[in-house]
């Protein structure tokens, strides 16, 4: 008999939970919560960032949009869309720090990844090109490794795992 009120109690708790998850996905399904890009880079974020030991002028630069990456080496140019901001799930559990990763092509291959504040530095960022996976793999690694070797990221913009700073001036 005990039981029964303990079964009872957690039923409750279930049916309040399901209850409140309903809820969020119907206020998160509305016009007004779809207005808003969930995907956009924060203001913060957003710029024109060049190597922290150069120039604000510097040709070699990468500039964040709401919803695009673009990386510059004088005249050459690649932009990369499909930017997806990190949940809190991407960093280990109880994390409560301020840095904030980028990663773009996101349904795709994800060439590049942007870690903003990186190792808890305020106003730096990082740029990570994706490297080819090595030998022979699975008709997705293939896939994969055609797509990173034909942007050559790394070659093209000498600026894998350089520490950037944000350039002053209106966001992007």
């Amino acid at each position: 008999m005990g039981n029964e009120h303990v079964d009872d109690r957690d039923r409750r708790t279930a049916r309040a939970a399901a209850a409140a998850w309903m809820l969020s996905l119907a206020v998160s399904m509305s016009p007004e919560a779809s207005a808003a890009d969930p995907n956009a880079v924060p203001a913060q974020h957003r710029g024109s960032w060049v190597p922290a030991q150069a120039t604000c002028e510097s040709p070699v630069r990468v500039v964040v949009g709401a919803d695009r990456l673009t990386l510059q080496n004088g005249s050459d140019k690649e932009a990369l869309g499909g930017i997806e901001m990190a949940g809190p799930g991407y960093f280990a559990p109880g994390y409560r720090g301020i840095m904030a990763v980028l990663l773009t092509e996101f349904s795709g291959e994800q060439p590049a990844m942007v870690t903003f504040n990186p190792r808890e530095k305020k106003g730096a960022a990082q740029v990570d090109f994706a490297p080819p996976i090595p030998g022979n793999g699975t008709a997705q690694s293939s896939a994969y490794n055609a797509r990173i070797s034909k942007l050559n990221l790394g070659k093209r913009f000498p600026i894998d795992k350089v520490l950037l700073k944000k350039c002053p001036g209106a966001a992007a």
